[in-house]
């Protein structure tokens, strides 16, 4: 059970200001891909490699897939992951990643955008 987010990412709250839960395996997967390794100070191997494999002057996209598609798979629901791409703007410093996860009978079709500017070292 989680705390139910906004499309934004920020708290969604009710109109008389409650929060509401959620099982969603969407989100479930969102909060692991936005995630940059090291950021999470209760579990420092959890989170992608950003800064070292993806927001470089060549990253290896194929391999970054790869990563992102375990990633998918640590969500305990995910019976299958497909469609994995990345994409990486090296002037901006955004990337998108896009996914096709497979959870029983349902399928989800999303899109995370992270943002490399906000980030340092």
């Amino acid at each position: 059970m989680d705390i139910l987010l906004s499309a934004d990412g920020d708290l969604f709250l009710s109109e008389k200001g409650d929060i509401s839960l959620t099982e969603s395996v969407a989100q479930k997967i969102k909060i692991r891909l936005k995630w940059w390794l090291g950021e999470w100070r209760w579990d420092e191997e959890e989170g992608l490699p950003y800064r070292d494999e993806l927001f470089i002057k060549n990253p290896d996209t194929d391999s970054f897939e790869m990563a992102v598609r375990e990633k998918i798979f640590d969500v305990t629901e995910v019976t299958d992951v497909k469609d994995v791409t990345v994409e990486y703007d090296r002037k901006t410093r955004q990337g998108k990643i896009m996914f096709t996860a497979y959870v029983d009978n349902e399928v989800i079709r999303e899109e995370v955008e992270i943002d490399g500017r906000i980030r340092s070292n």
